[in-house]
């Protein structure tokens, strides 16, 4: 059946065995099974699935695009077919469905969509501004989410845990600690709690941080002039590369002092 006339959707009962996980769903390598899973799939048992799965044809099978959950509540339950919204789209259009889908949802972690807002701008046909507005939410947001791809390894899976929340994360980011400095806080947080590793990142930040625009943010502006041409490419290619104008810089400075003969 053609949904509202779009001839690139159309609704179908798929058996089970014909459909698998979407790579581009960024959920898809999150483990399945806890607290709020299993009301989920009780929710269905008792409730059916209400709304369809929206899956897309690759060769002889369909991939999840969207509907990660009711997909394998459906397979833990036994459901042999499925009710999907089958659509005709691009891995692009998947991700951008999978991303758009959980931007908005509270137990998404940030370090999560930070990575994937960073790798779908850097497949290189949208601006940061231009993907903001596409998927509703400030480019500032997505900026700082993508703020957590800088962290350490070991910060990463804390923020995760949600041992240390977002806020005091991207502090940490803006602080441009040492590895070595960083993965002590995370060891910090890990070991003993939330405030003793709020009361570290507080001590650290009052000798850091400073008011107004970073330093580095400031040489540029009165070196270009923020309504030089140079300045607007410099912003184009920091949003591009998904980090801010002034980490942006500092990161150019750095290379063309490694790669300059002295």
């Amino acid at each position: 059946m053609v949904i509202s006339g779009d001839l690139r959707m159309k609704l179908e009962t798929i058996p089970i065995g014909s459909i698998i996980m979407s790579d581009q769903n960024i959920r898809a390598n999150e483990p399945f099974g806890d607290k709020q899973d299993e009301e989920f799939v009780k929710n269905i048992e008792a409730l059916g699935i209400l709304e369809p799965i929206i899956v897309r044809p690759v060769g002889d099978h369909f991939v999840v695009d969207v509907g990660r959950r009711r997909f394998l509540s459906a397979q833990k339950l036994g459901y042999k077919e499925i009710d999907c919204i089958v659509r005709e789209s691009t891995e692009l259009d998947a991700m951008d469905a999978s991303i758009s889908e959980n931007v908005f949802r509270k137990n998404v972690d940030p370090v999560t969509l930070g990575m994937w807002i960073k790798m779908r701008l850097a497949k290189g046909d949208i601006s940061l501004s231009q993907y903001a507005k596409r998927i509703g939410k400030a480019k500032s947001t997505l900026s700082e989410w993508m703020r957590m791809t800088d962290l350490t390894i070991e910060m990463q899976e804390q923020v995760r845990s949600q041992a240390v929340p977002f806020r005091y994360a991207l502090k940490v980011a803006r602080l441009d600690l040492s590895e070595t400095e960083e993965k002590a806080l995370a060891a910090e947080a890990a070991k003993g709690g939330f405030n003793a590793f709020k009361e570290k990142v507080d001590g650290i930040a009052a000798t850091r941080e400073r008011r107004g625009a970073p330093k580095g943010l400031k040489i540029i502006r009165i070196s270009f002039g923020q309504e030089s041409e140079e300045y607007t490419k410099l912003q184009k290619l920091a949003a591009k590369k998904g980090v801010d104008l002034s980490n942006y810089c500092i990161k150019i400075l750095k290379e063309h002092a490694k790669r300059a003969k002295v």
